[in-house]
């Protein structure tokens, strides 16, 4: 049976699927309600502290000072704005880098949890995690580097030529390139931590194929989620900042660091959610999972 169903994937694979915005909601909600416990678990360590951490050993990236006065010269306070950041992150990068790295080993083992591949435990999903970050890291560097290159480049020769006009026509088109790769890359991740493809450029290309013919979908699916929950999140981190600041600046920063933590954690959570329900219909429920139906 396992054989029988196992070839079935393989065939069923080989076509495109269409996205079910509606069922991938309701799966996405279905993973949440059904893992609670162990999402809050890994969520806490991996998301939720390491911001905390960044909130009140590094205030400046949360919340920095204002670049210039009021009413000044727009491109000096551009110019003292890009000073401020590039000290922040200078003084910082320390930290930054240990919470970019937990973030990461968080996010891939809680796509391994959410799996319906072998259900694995959570300490064989934070194995999984751990394993899988050297090629998750690879595959945003390639990715990244490659969209930087095929923006810049054309940018910056249109900018040589001086035609401000045909430099910000340019640009337009190389940000909805830009939109297009992200989505296209977009089920990098569960591809590296469900999967378990570790060659980068595999799995860049297999998120490539699987979002094939659902990119609109897909992108008009997140950015109405997020959107949503983008406008929740600002109102009620907004009115707890606002309680926050009546008392005292000491009980303000570390308030305000707790609310900002929780909020990032609660939509890095519901993020990874979505694309585990989006990456689990249109790769196709795994051979385990269809196999344990038949038993």
């Amino acid at each position: 049976m396992r054989a029988l169903v196992a070839l079935g994937i393989g065939k069923g694979s080989m076509t495109n699927r269409k996205l079910d915005m509606g069922k991938a909601w309701t799966q996405a909600t279905a993973l949440m309600g059904s893992n609670k416990d162990t999402i809050s678990a890994i969520a806490g360590l991996f998301f939720f502290l390491p911001g905390l951490s960044v909130a009140l050993f590094a205030p400046e990236m949360v919340n920095p000072e204002p670049a210039g006065p009021a009413g000044g010269n727009p491109e000096a306070a551009f110019q003292a704005m890009m000073a401020q950041i590039t000290q922040a992150y200078t003084e910082n990068w320390v930290l930054l880098a240990a919470v970019t790295i937990a973030q990461f080993v968080g996010s891939l083992s809680l796509l391994a949890l959410l799996t319906d591949r072998g259900r694995p435990t959570v300490g064989e999903a934070l194995a999984t995690g751990l394993k899988s970050s050297p090629s998750y890291l690879a595959g945003q560097i390639i990715s990244g580097l490659g969209i930087a290159l095929v923006i810049g480049l054309p940018l910056g020769i249109a900018a040589a030529a001086g035609s401000v006009m045909t430099t910000v026509l340019i640009g337009f088109v190389l940000v909805l390139f830009g939109l297009y790769a992200f989505i296209k890359f977009s089920l990098l991740a569960p591809v590296v931590a469900i999967d378990g493809e570790r060659n980068p450029f595999k799995a860049l290309a297999r998120s490539w194929r699987l979002t094939k013919g659902n990119s609109v979908r897909i992108t008009v699916f997140l950015a109405l989620l997020f959107i949503t929950i983008g406008i929740i999140a600002a109102l009620v981190a907004g009115i707890l900042g606002l309680v926050m600041s009546a008392l005292g600046s000491q009980i303000a920063t570390i308030g305000n660091g707790i609310v900002n933590a929780g909020v990032n954690t609660l939509m890095g959570v519901i993020f990874l959610v979505v694309i585990a329900a989006i990456h689990r219909q249109l790769a196709g429920e795994s051979p385990e999972g269809l196999a344990a139906t038949f038993e």
